[in-house]
Protein backbone atom coordinates (compact mmCIF):
# COMPACT_ATOMS: atom_id res chain seq x y z
CA UNK A 1 0.00 0.00 0.00
CA UNK A 2 1.22 3.49 -0.84
CA UNK A 3 1.40 6.08 1.41
CA UNK A 4 -0.90 8.93 0.80
CA UNK A 5 -0.81 12.64 1.92
CA UNK A 6 -4.32 13.15 4.49
CA UNK A 7 -4.73 15.25 7.28
CA UNK A 8 -7.94 13.75 8.57
CA UNK A 9 -8.97 10.05 9.72
CA UNK A 10 -9.52 6.15 7.54
CA UNK A 11 -10.26 3.08 8.31
CA UNK A 12 -7.89 0.18 6.84
CA UNK A 13 -9.74 -3.06 6.45
CA UNK A 14 -6.85 -5.54 6.28
CA UNK A 15 -6.74 -9.31 4.95
CA UNK A 16 -7.80 -11.90 7.63
CA UNK A 17 -5.57 -14.52 8.66
CA UNK A 18 -6.25 -17.80 6.62
CA UNK A 19 -8.02 -19.06 9.70
CA UNK A 20 -8.01 -22.92 10.86
CA UNK A 21 -6.92 -25.81 8.84
CA UNK A 22 -9.91 -27.41 7.67
CA UNK A 23 -9.01 -31.76 6.84
CA UNK A 24 -9.91 -32.60 3.23
CA UNK A 25 -12.70 -35.15 3.23
CA UNK A 26 -10.63 -38.71 3.16
CA UNK A 27 -13.66 -41.29 2.85
CA UNK A 28 -14.83 -40.47 -1.11
CA UNK A 29 -14.70 -43.65 -3.02
CA UNK A 30 -13.60 -43.86 -6.82
CA UNK A 31 -15.27 -46.62 -8.32
CA UNK A 32 -14.23 -48.35 -11.87
CA UNK A 33 -16.66 -50.29 -13.82
CA UNK A 34 -19.22 -51.72 -16.37
CA UNK A 35 -22.56 -50.99 -16.65
CA UNK A 36 -23.68 -51.73 -20.63
CA UNK A 37 -27.21 -50.99 -20.04
CA UNK A 38 -26.50 -47.96 -18.30
CA UNK A 39 -27.83 -44.68 -18.88
CA UNK A 40 -25.36 -42.76 -20.86
CA UNK A 41 -26.81 -39.23 -20.11
CA UNK A 42 -26.51 -39.92 -16.48
CA UNK A 43 -23.45 -42.14 -16.64
CA UNK A 44 -21.55 -41.13 -19.75
CA UNK A 45 -18.12 -43.95 -20.30
CA UNK A 46 -14.93 -42.95 -19.04
CA UNK A 47 -16.20 -39.74 -17.06
CA UNK A 48 -16.73 -39.64 -13.39
CA UNK A 49 -20.11 -38.74 -12.24
CA UNK A 50 -20.85 -37.95 -8.64
CA UNK A 51 -23.49 -40.13 -6.45
CA UNK A 52 -23.84 -39.01 -3.32
CA UNK A 53 -25.98 -41.95 -1.71
CA UNK A 54 -28.63 -41.24 -4.20
CA UNK A 55 -30.32 -45.07 -5.00
CA UNK A 56 -32.45 -43.60 -7.93
CA UNK A 57 -29.75 -42.03 -9.70
CA UNK A 58 -27.13 -45.69 -8.39
CA UNK A 59 -30.27 -47.79 -10.00
CA UNK A 60 -30.07 -46.32 -13.55
CA UNK A 61 -26.43 -48.14 -13.71
CA UNK A 62 -28.80 -51.43 -14.33
CA UNK A 63 -28.04 -54.98 -13.43
CA UNK A 64 -26.05 -56.11 -16.14
CA UNK A 65 -21.97 -55.62 -15.50
CA UNK A 66 -19.60 -54.77 -12.19
CA UNK A 67 -20.99 -51.40 -10.84
CA UNK A 68 -24.62 -51.42 -9.70
CA UNK A 69 -23.30 -54.59 -7.42
CA UNK A 70 -20.43 -52.64 -6.23
CA UNK A 71 -22.65 -49.60 -5.43
CA UNK A 72 -24.59 -52.18 -3.24
CA UNK A 73 -21.84 -53.38 -1.41
CA UNK A 74 -20.59 -50.10 -0.45
CA UNK A 75 -24.13 -49.18 0.49
CA UNK A 76 -24.82 -52.01 2.24
CA UNK A 77 -21.77 -50.95 4.37
CA UNK A 78 -23.27 -47.38 4.87
CA UNK A 79 -24.06 -44.66 2.42
CA UNK A 80 -21.01 -42.78 0.90
CA UNK A 81 -19.72 -40.23 -1.89
CA UNK A 82 -19.02 -42.14 -4.77
CA UNK A 83 -17.19 -41.09 -7.59
CA UNK A 84 -18.55 -43.20 -10.53
CA UNK A 85 -16.26 -44.32 -13.82
CA UNK A 86 -18.06 -46.22 -16.72
CA UNK A 87 -15.99 -48.15 -18.84
CA UNK A 88 -17.36 -50.03 -21.78
CA UNK A 89 -17.43 -53.74 -21.62
CA UNK A 90 -15.71 -55.79 -23.47
CA UNK A 91 -16.07 -58.97 -25.71
CA UNK A 92 -13.14 -61.00 -23.01
CA UNK A 93 -12.11 -60.41 -19.87
CA UNK A 94 -8.92 -59.15 -21.41
CA UNK A 95 -10.60 -56.23 -23.43
CA UNK A 96 -12.79 -55.21 -20.22
CA UNK A 97 -9.46 -54.89 -18.46
CA UNK A 98 -8.09 -52.62 -21.94
CA UNK A 99 -11.07 -50.42 -21.32
CA UNK A 100 -10.55 -50.30 -17.71
CA UNK A 101 -7.16 -49.30 -17.53
CA UNK A 102 -7.78 -47.03 -20.37
CA UNK A 103 -5.26 -43.87 -21.61
CA UNK A 104 -3.31 -41.65 -19.19
CA UNK A 105 -2.81 -38.75 -22.14
CA UNK A 106 -6.69 -39.00 -22.95
CA UNK A 107 -7.77 -39.93 -19.31
CA UNK A 108 -9.83 -42.94 -19.48
CA UNK A 109 -10.77 -45.75 -17.28
CA UNK A 110 -8.98 -46.05 -14.02
CA UNK A 111 -7.01 -42.54 -15.39
CA UNK A 112 -10.51 -40.45 -15.95
CA UNK A 113 -10.59 -40.22 -11.88
CA UNK A 114 -7.83 -37.21 -12.04
CA UNK A 115 -10.94 -35.47 -13.73
CA UNK A 116 -12.50 -35.48 -10.27
CA UNK A 117 -11.74 -32.66 -8.71
CA UNK A 118 -11.92 -30.29 -11.48
CA UNK A 119 -15.36 -31.79 -12.80
CA UNK A 120 -16.95 -32.70 -8.89
CA UNK A 121 -14.73 -30.61 -6.55
CA UNK A 122 -14.25 -34.11 -4.87
CA UNK A 123 -11.01 -36.16 -4.48
CA UNK A 124 -11.27 -40.23 -4.88
CA UNK A 125 -9.65 -41.61 -2.05
CA UNK A 126 -10.53 -45.14 -1.65
CA UNK A 127 -10.44 -46.63 -5.01
CA UNK A 128 -11.81 -49.84 -6.61
CA UNK A 129 -12.77 -51.60 -9.32
CA UNK A 130 -14.69 -54.85 -7.93
CA UNK A 131 -14.66 -57.82 -11.28
CA UNK A 132 -11.56 -56.23 -12.70
CA UNK A 133 -8.73 -56.83 -10.38
CA UNK A 134 -9.10 -60.32 -9.33
CA UNK A 135 -7.94 -62.22 -12.22
CA UNK A 136 -3.65 -62.39 -13.72
CA UNK A 137 -3.43 -62.68 -17.88
CA UNK A 138 -1.89 -66.12 -18.19
CA UNK A 139 -0.57 -65.43 -21.57
CA UNK A 140 1.43 -62.18 -20.85
CA UNK A 141 4.97 -61.67 -21.39
CA UNK A 142 6.60 -63.25 -18.05
CA UNK A 143 10.48 -63.22 -19.20
CA UNK A 144 13.07 -61.97 -21.83
CA UNK A 145 16.22 -63.91 -22.35
CA UNK A 146 18.88 -62.10 -24.13
CA UNK A 147 20.68 -65.04 -26.52
CA UNK A 148 23.30 -62.54 -27.78
CA UNK A 149 24.56 -59.55 -26.53
CA UNK A 150 25.59 -58.30 -29.90
CA UNK A 151 27.99 -55.22 -30.08
CA UNK A 152 27.80 -51.32 -30.81
CA UNK A 153 24.81 -50.10 -29.27
CA UNK A 154 24.41 -46.99 -27.75
CA UNK A 155 21.86 -47.12 -24.61
CA UNK A 156 20.27 -43.70 -26.11
CA UNK A 157 19.54 -44.88 -29.42
CA UNK A 158 18.53 -48.63 -28.61
CA UNK A 159 15.01 -49.99 -28.86
CA UNK A 160 13.41 -53.32 -28.02
CA UNK A 161 9.69 -54.07 -30.04
CA UNK A 162 7.99 -56.77 -29.01
CA UNK A 163 5.41 -57.78 -31.31
CA UNK A 164 2.24 -56.81 -30.75
CA UNK A 165 -0.62 -60.00 -29.74
CA UNK A 166 -3.67 -60.83 -31.92
CA UNK A 167 -6.81 -57.96 -31.31
CA UNK A 168 -7.99 -57.89 -27.87
CA UNK A 169 -4.64 -58.15 -26.52
CA UNK A 170 -2.32 -55.41 -24.88
CA UNK A 171 1.06 -55.17 -26.76
CA UNK A 172 3.87 -55.57 -24.34
CA UNK A 173 7.01 -53.00 -24.13
CA UNK A 174 10.42 -53.42 -22.45
CA UNK A 175 13.85 -51.11 -21.90
CA UNK A 176 17.46 -51.71 -23.60
CA UNK A 177 20.15 -51.81 -20.75
CA UNK A 178 23.77 -51.16 -22.91
CA UNK A 179 27.38 -51.60 -21.33
CA UNK A 180 30.13 -51.32 -23.45
CA UNK A 181 27.99 -51.34 -26.53
CA UNK A 182 26.56 -54.93 -25.49
CA UNK A 183 22.88 -55.24 -24.98
CA UNK A 184 23.78 -56.65 -21.17
CA UNK A 185 19.84 -56.55 -20.47
CA UNK A 186 16.13 -56.23 -20.99
CA UNK A 187 13.69 -54.80 -18.85
CA UNK A 188 9.61 -55.54 -19.22
CA UNK A 189 8.09 -52.39 -18.53
CA UNK A 190 4.21 -53.86 -19.49
CA UNK A 191 3.83 -57.31 -19.56
CA UNK A 192 0.87 -56.65 -22.05
CA UNK A 193 -1.63 -59.83 -22.07
CA UNK A 194 -3.41 -61.80 -25.36
CA UNK A 195 -0.28 -63.64 -26.58
CA UNK A 196 -0.91 -67.08 -27.83
CA UNK A 197 2.82 -67.52 -29.25
CA UNK A 198 6.13 -66.05 -27.50
CA UNK A 199 6.03 -62.93 -29.34
CA UNK A 200 9.21 -62.05 -31.98
CA UNK A 201 11.21 -59.42 -29.82
CA UNK A 202 13.74 -56.92 -32.11
CA UNK A 203 16.51 -54.56 -30.99
CA UNK A 204 16.56 -51.75 -32.91
CA UNK A 205 19.47 -48.88 -32.58
CA UNK A 206 22.95 -48.19 -33.85
CA UNK A 207 24.42 -51.91 -32.98
CA UNK A 208 23.71 -55.16 -34.42
CA UNK A 209 23.99 -59.42 -33.46
CA UNK A 210 21.50 -58.91 -30.20
CA UNK A 211 18.82 -61.73 -30.12
CA UNK A 212 16.22 -61.64 -27.23
CA UNK A 213 14.12 -65.03 -26.60
CA UNK A 214 10.45 -64.15 -24.63
CA UNK A 215 8.12 -66.72 -22.75
CA UNK A 216 4.95 -66.16 -21.34
CA UNK A 217 3.30 -66.63 -18.31
CA UNK A 218 1.23 -65.31 -15.41
CA UNK A 219 1.36 -61.27 -15.30
CA UNK A 220 0.36 -58.42 -13.06
CA UNK A 221 -3.06 -57.57 -13.76
CA UNK A 222 -3.40 -54.85 -15.68
CA UNK A 223 -6.32 -52.73 -13.64
CA UNK A 224 -4.26 -53.26 -10.53
CA UNK A 225 -1.22 -51.49 -12.35
CA UNK A 226 -2.76 -48.88 -12.94
CA UNK A 227 -4.05 -48.14 -9.87
CA UNK A 228 -1.05 -48.30 -8.53
CA UNK A 229 0.41 -45.76 -10.85
CA UNK A 230 -1.99 -43.05 -9.77
CA UNK A 231 -2.79 -43.60 -6.12
CA UNK A 232 0.26 -41.37 -5.34
CA UNK A 233 -0.75 -38.37 -7.44
CA UNK A 234 -4.24 -38.94 -5.71
CA UNK A 235 -2.89 -39.75 -2.38
CA UNK A 236 -5.67 -42.46 -2.64
CA UNK A 237 -5.10 -46.07 -1.47
CA UNK A 238 -6.63 -48.92 -3.98
CA UNK A 239 -7.96 -51.95 -2.56
CA UNK A 240 -7.25 -55.06 -4.70
CA UNK A 241 -9.23 -57.99 -5.06
CA UNK A 242 -6.60 -61.17 -4.77
CA UNK A 243 -7.52 -64.39 -7.11
CA UNK A 244 -9.35 -65.86 -4.22
CA UNK A 245 -8.93 -69.69 -5.16
CA UNK A 246 -5.94 -70.28 -2.98
CA UNK A 247 -3.04 -69.31 -0.46
CA UNK A 248 -0.06 -69.79 -3.11
CA UNK A 249 -2.21 -67.99 -5.78
CA UNK A 250 -3.09 -65.19 -3.73
CA UNK A 251 0.52 -64.88 -2.69
CA UNK A 252 1.82 -65.26 -6.18
CA UNK A 253 -0.71 -62.22 -7.19
CA UNK A 254 0.57 -60.25 -3.89
CA UNK A 255 3.94 -60.32 -5.55
CA UNK A 256 3.18 -58.22 -8.71
CA UNK A 257 2.86 -54.76 -6.15
CA UNK A 258 4.89 -52.67 -4.09
CA UNK A 259 3.01 -49.68 -3.02
CA UNK A 260 2.38 -48.30 0.49
CA UNK A 261 -1.02 -47.22 -1.51
CA UNK A 262 -2.09 -50.82 -2.26
CA UNK A 263 -3.71 -53.16 0.10
CA UNK A 264 -4.48 -57.03 -1.20
CA UNK A 265 -7.86 -59.01 -0.04
CA UNK A 266 -8.05 -62.78 -0.56
CA UNK A 267 -10.56 -64.06 -0.56
CA UNK A 268 -13.66 -62.66 -1.78
CA UNK A 269 -17.02 -62.94 0.17
CA UNK A 270 -20.84 -64.67 -0.61
CA UNK A 271 -23.28 -62.65 -1.47
CA UNK A 272 -27.01 -63.53 -1.65
CA UNK A 273 -28.46 -63.42 -5.45
CA UNK A 274 -32.10 -62.25 -4.65
CA UNK A 275 -32.67 -63.21 -8.82
CA UNK A 276 -31.05 -67.00 -8.02
CA UNK A 277 -32.41 -67.26 -4.04
CA UNK A 278 -28.04 -68.54 -3.65
CA UNK A 279 -25.35 -67.60 -2.41
CA UNK A 280 -22.76 -66.30 -4.93
CA UNK A 281 -19.16 -65.48 -4.82
CA UNK A 282 -18.47 -61.82 -4.98
CA UNK A 283 -15.21 -59.71 -4.88
CA UNK A 284 -14.81 -58.19 -1.32
CA UNK A 285 -12.92 -54.40 -2.38
CA UNK A 286 -16.40 -52.81 -2.40
CA UNK A 287 -17.26 -54.19 1.03
CA UNK A 288 -13.71 -53.05 2.77
CA UNK A 289 -14.06 -49.27 0.73
CA UNK A 290 -17.56 -49.04 1.73
CA UNK A 291 -16.39 -50.10 5.64
CA UNK A 292 -13.56 -47.50 5.43
CA UNK A 293 -15.45 -44.76 4.53
CA UNK A 294 -17.59 -45.85 7.19
CA UNK A 295 -15.03 -45.56 9.85
CA UNK A 296 -13.34 -42.64 8.98
CA UNK A 297 -16.73 -40.73 8.65
CA UNK A 298 -17.78 -41.98 12.52
CA UNK A 299 -14.58 -42.30 13.80
CA UNK A 300 -11.25 -40.86 11.89
CA UNK A 301 -9.04 -41.47 8.76
CA UNK A 302 -6.98 -42.73 11.56
CA UNK A 303 -8.76 -46.00 12.00
CA UNK A 304 -8.45 -48.86 9.49
CA UNK A 305 -11.30 -51.35 8.23
CA UNK A 306 -10.05 -53.96 9.56
CA UNK A 307 -11.30 -56.36 12.33
CA UNK A 308 -14.50 -54.49 11.51
CA UNK A 309 -17.93 -56.47 10.81
CA UNK A 310 -18.60 -57.36 7.46
CA UNK A 311 -22.33 -56.52 6.92
CA UNK A 312 -24.93 -58.48 4.52
CA UNK A 313 -22.60 -61.19 3.46
CA UNK A 314 -22.60 -64.99 4.33
CA UNK A 315 -18.83 -65.54 4.76
CA UNK A 316 -15.64 -65.39 2.41
CA UNK A 317 -15.68 -66.96 -0.29
CA UNK A 318 -13.50 -69.90 0.58
CA UNK A 319 -12.94 -70.67 4.35
CA UNK A 320 -9.81 -69.16 5.92
CA UNK A 321 -8.55 -70.81 9.43
CA UNK A 322 -8.15 -68.33 12.19
CA UNK A 323 -6.79 -68.82 15.57
CA UNK A 324 -5.76 -64.94 17.26
CA UNK A 325 -2.66 -66.99 18.81
CA UNK A 326 -1.72 -69.13 15.79
CA UNK A 327 1.13 -68.25 13.84
CA UNK A 328 1.03 -70.82 11.07
CA UNK A 329 -3.14 -70.14 10.63
CA UNK A 330 -3.77 -68.99 7.22
CA UNK A 331 -5.01 -66.23 8.29
CA UNK A 332 -1.84 -65.15 9.97
CA UNK A 333 0.31 -66.58 7.06
CA UNK A 334 -1.52 -64.25 4.95
CA UNK A 335 -1.44 -61.05 6.78
CA UNK A 336 2.52 -62.05 6.76
CA UNK A 337 2.45 -61.77 3.42
CA UNK A 338 0.82 -58.16 3.40
CA UNK A 339 -2.52 -59.93 1.89
CA UNK A 340 -6.21 -58.96 4.35
CA UNK A 341 -8.67 -61.74 4.22
CA UNK A 342 -11.92 -62.42 6.10
CA UNK A 343 -12.41 -64.16 9.07
CA UNK A 344 -15.34 -65.66 10.93
CA UNK A 345 -14.55 -64.48 14.35
CA UNK A 346 -18.38 -63.31 16.42
CA UNK A 347 -19.00 -62.31 12.88
CA UNK A 348 -17.32 -61.86 9.01
CA UNK A 349 -14.75 -59.33 9.49
CA UNK A 350 -11.41 -58.33 7.16
CA UNK A 351 -7.86 -59.52 9.05
CA UNK A 352 -5.31 -57.45 7.85
CA UNK A 353 -3.39 -54.11 8.28
CA UNK A 354 -0.46 -53.80 5.83
CA UNK A 355 -0.28 -52.29 2.28
CA UNK A 356 2.25 -53.83 -0.18
CA UNK A 357 5.05 -51.47 0.46
CA UNK A 358 8.73 -51.98 1.59
CA UNK A 359 9.35 -49.33 4.20
CA UNK A 360 8.32 -50.85 7.58
CA UNK A 361 7.86 -47.66 8.92
CA UNK A 362 5.12 -47.04 6.71
CA UNK A 363 3.69 -50.80 6.69
CA UNK A 364 0.08 -50.14 8.04
CA UNK A 365 -2.30 -48.48 5.77
CA UNK A 366 -3.47 -46.30 8.41
CA UNK A 367 -0.43 -44.64 9.19
CA UNK A 368 0.33 -44.15 5.17
CA UNK A 369 -3.53 -42.26 5.01
CA UNK A 370 -3.12 -39.99 8.43
CA UNK A 371 -0.04 -38.69 6.27
CA UNK A 372 -1.52 -38.22 3.50
CA UNK A 373 -4.55 -36.38 4.88
CA UNK A 374 -2.38 -33.81 6.73
CA UNK A 375 0.03 -33.17 3.82
CA UNK A 376 -2.94 -32.70 1.64
CA UNK A 377 -4.20 -30.70 4.15
CA UNK A 378 -1.95 -27.95 4.42
CA UNK A 379 -1.30 -28.05 1.50
CA UNK A 380 -4.81 -26.67 0.55
CA UNK A 381 -5.52 -24.62 3.60
CA UNK A 382 -2.02 -22.81 2.57
CA UNK A 383 -3.04 -21.96 -1.00
CA UNK A 384 -4.30 -18.49 -0.21
CA UNK A 385 -0.55 -17.65 1.49
CA UNK A 386 1.08 -18.11 -2.21
CA UNK A 387 1.35 -14.93 -4.12
CA UNK A 388 2.05 -12.97 -0.89
CA UNK A 389 5.23 -10.77 -0.13
CA UNK A 390 7.78 -11.92 2.79
CA UNK A 391 7.01 -10.52 5.80
CA UNK A 392 7.66 -11.61 9.10
CA UNK A 393 4.14 -11.76 9.80
CA UNK A 394 3.75 -13.97 6.66
CA UNK A 395 6.68 -17.05 8.09
CA UNK A 396 4.45 -16.94 11.71
CA UNK A 397 1.28 -17.28 10.17
CA UNK A 398 2.33 -20.12 7.97
CA UNK A 399 4.36 -22.02 11.23
CA UNK A 400 1.33 -20.79 13.26
CA UNK A 401 -1.35 -22.54 11.07
CA UNK A 402 0.56 -25.97 10.92
CA UNK A 403 1.41 -26.04 14.73
CA UNK A 404 -2.20 -25.54 15.60
CA UNK A 405 -3.28 -28.04 13.03
CA UNK A 406 -0.81 -30.57 14.50
CA UNK A 407 -2.24 -29.57 18.49
CA UNK A 408 -5.37 -30.26 16.85
CA UNK A 409 -5.16 -33.90 15.35
CA UNK A 410 -3.14 -34.64 18.58
CA UNK A 411 -6.27 -33.72 20.58
CA UNK A 412 -8.30 -36.01 18.20
CA UNK A 413 -6.05 -38.75 18.17
CA UNK A 414 -5.00 -38.42 15.03
CA UNK A 415 -1.21 -38.41 15.74
CA UNK A 416 1.07 -39.12 18.56
CA UNK A 417 2.24 -35.60 18.07
CA UNK A 418 4.13 -33.18 15.85
CA UNK A 419 5.70 -29.72 15.73
CA UNK A 420 6.53 -27.31 12.91
CA UNK A 421 9.62 -25.06 12.41
CA UNK A 422 11.37 -22.63 9.77
CA UNK A 423 15.20 -23.72 9.23
CA UNK A 424 17.29 -20.45 8.52
CA UNK A 425 20.11 -22.90 7.37
CA UNK A 426 17.72 -23.91 4.61
CA UNK A 427 16.25 -20.63 3.79
CA UNK A 428 18.77 -18.37 2.85
CA UNK A 429 18.70 -14.97 0.83
CA UNK A 430 19.22 -16.54 -2.20
CA UNK A 431 16.05 -18.61 -1.52
CA UNK A 432 14.09 -15.83 -0.16
CA UNK A 433 14.73 -14.01 -2.95
CA UNK A 434 14.05 -16.30 -5.64
CA UNK A 435 10.92 -16.52 -3.85
CA UNK A 436 11.38 -20.11 -2.04
CA UNK A 437 10.21 -20.88 1.21
CA UNK A 438 10.53 -24.28 3.17
CA UNK A 439 8.85 -24.91 6.15
CA UNK A 440 10.19 -28.44 8.32
CA UNK A 441 7.42 -30.55 10.16
CA UNK A 442 7.42 -33.99 11.73
CA UNK A 443 4.47 -36.17 12.40
CA UNK A 444 3.73 -39.23 14.41
CA UNK A 445 0.61 -40.72 13.48
CA UNK A 446 -0.47 -43.67 15.69
CA UNK A 447 0.44 -46.77 14.49
CA UNK A 448 -2.37 -50.13 15.29
CA UNK A 449 -1.90 -52.42 17.91
CA UNK A 450 -1.22 -55.33 15.67
CA UNK A 451 0.58 -57.56 18.57
CA UNK A 452 -0.77 -57.83 21.69
CA UNK A 453 1.25 -59.99 23.98
CA UNK A 454 0.12 -61.43 27.10
CA UNK A 455 3.13 -62.83 29.65
CA UNK A 456 1.78 -65.14 32.23
CA UNK A 457 3.85 -67.12 34.60
CA UNK A 458 2.74 -69.23 37.66
CA UNK A 459 3.68 -68.51 41.36
CA UNK A 460 2.86 -71.03 43.73
CA UNK A 461 3.59 -68.09 46.59
CA UNK A 462 -0.39 -67.72 45.95
CA UNK A 463 -0.37 -70.95 48.27
CA UNK A 464 0.67 -69.04 51.30
CA UNK A 465 -2.59 -66.81 51.20
CA UNK A 466 -4.63 -69.64 50.24
CA UNK A 467 -3.31 -71.77 53.39
CA UNK A 468 -3.76 -69.03 56.00
CA UNK A 469 -7.46 -68.52 54.33
CA UNK A 470 -8.05 -71.88 54.94
CA UNK A 471 -6.35 -72.01 58.71
CA UNK A 472 -8.80 -68.74 59.90
CA UNK A 473 -12.22 -70.36 58.35
CA UNK A 474 -11.35 -73.27 60.47
CA UNK A 475 -10.23 -71.15 63.55
CA UNK A 476 -13.66 -69.35 63.03
CA UNK A 477 -15.72 -72.39 62.42
CA UNK A 478 -13.84 -74.03 65.98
Amino acid sequence: MTVQYLHGLETIELDSPSGPVETVKSNVIGLVGTAPDADPDIFPLNTPVAVFADALKAGQLKSTGTLLDAVDAIYSQKSAVIVVTRVAEGESQEESWSNAVGSPTGKTGVWSLLKARPMLQVVPKLLVAPGLTGGRPTNGLRNLVIGDQGTGYILATTNIVVQAPPAGGRQATAVAQVVGGKLTGAIITDPGYGYTDPPTVTVTGAGAGATITATLGHVANPVGVSFASIVDRLRAVAFLDGPGTSYEDAVEYRGDYGSQRISIIDPGVLSWDTENSVYVQKPASAYAAGIQARVDEERGFWYSFSNELIQNIGGPARPVDFMPNDRDCEANMLNSQQITTVIHDDGFRFWGVRGTGTDPLWAHLSVRRTADMVYESLERAERSRMDKPFSLQLLADIQLDVNSYLRLLRSRGALIGGKCWIDPSINTPATFAAGELSVDFDLEPPALLEHLQFRARRNPQYYVDFIEEFNRSIAANG
